[in-house]
């Protein structure tokens, strides 16, 4: 049984995510799983799936790497980049080493800016809800054709929620159609204002029930202006003001950045959440240095 699953709902859990290497060279990669594995208080980790159409060695394969090192992984599926057969394939592939946890996301076009690709096709034969819908059907032994497999699946599959998006209500609608199709967890978008996630989860006590103890709310650890630039410029993500003023101004920006982590971590414990995915964007000091302390 995925360690995520049994952890979800008897304890503030803690997640976080790496970067696949971008080419065959896995000694950084290595090093980063070492480390990782050094740590205590992590349930599992995401591979991210070539985030924003970049180049990067697939989830499933850093997936299987994390697995055999001895960690959890949580293996991330965008469906930008392959048809349903592909899909399918990899999933079945995921099975057959024992992945057991699977993020199933919709994925960033490729003719965003920030992809290194613009020209690649983009597939989306199906989206997140459907490709939630699809890991379901797998889990009772059938594929999206209805035709019977050698063998059931067991994944514990989640979806993502963007609890700063305005309006809040098509998200909110979002998560209950992820739900119904078998989603068990949801890690959230990054978030600075707690407020935020307050509201939607209130919204969702209207329209959907409390989703409170399957939610992991996503934290970064700011660690520069350029950063915080950067996110202000992603949609449905803002640094509040005076975060960003705390981190830009303190002699150590990093270690500024680590403490408003702590403190939104404190803060989505005492709303009841189920845990945080903590994002560290390369900064695996940042991450040790939050675990210490939670």
């Amino acid at each position: 049984m995925s360690g995520l699953s049994e952890s979800l709902g008897k304890g503030f859990t803690v997640t976080t995510e790496v970067k696949p290497p971008r080419g065959p060279d896995t000694t950084g990669f290595e090093g980063e799983i070492g480390m990782l594995k050094s740590l205590k208080g992590l349930t599992a980790v995401n591979l991210v799936d070539s985030p924003s159409a970049r180049l990067f060695m697939s989830s499933l394969g850093a997936s299987i790497m994390l697995k055999q090192a001895g960690l959890e992984p949580i293996f991330q599926m965008v469906c930008r980049d392959r048809n349903i057969l592909a899909l399918e394939s990899d999933l079945i592939s995921a099975s057959a080493f024992g992945i057991e946890n699977i993020l199933a996301l919709t994925g960033d076009h490729p003719s965003r800016g920030a992809s290194d690709h613009p020209d690649a096709k983009p597939v989306y034969d199906l989206d997140s809800t459907s490709l939630i819908r699809t890991i379901s059907l797998m889990n009772e032994g059938r594929d999206i054709t209805g035709k019977e497999l050698k063998g059931s699946t067991e994944f514990y599959v989640g979806g993502a929620i963007s609890p700063g998006v305005n309006p809040v209500e098509p998200e909110v609608l979002k998560v209950k159609r992820k739900m119904e199709a078998g989603a068990r967890f949801f890690q959230t978008q990054v978030v600075f204002d707690l407020g935020v996630v307050e509201d939607f989860m209130e919204k969702a006590d209207e329209m959907v029930g409390d989703i409170r103890g399957r939610v992991l709310v996503g934290i970064i650890p700011l660690a520069s202006e350029r950063m915080i630039d950067f996110l202000n410029r992603l949609p449905g993500i803002l640094v509040p003001e005076d975060v960003a003023s705390r981190v830009v101004k303190a002699d150590d920006p990093v270690a500024e950045g680590v403490s408003v982590a702590l403190e939104l971590i404190d803060g989505v414990r005492s709303a009841g959440m189920a845990g945080a995915h903590i994002m560290p964007v390369g900064r695996l000091n940042s991450l040790e240095r939050i675990l210490a302390d939670i």
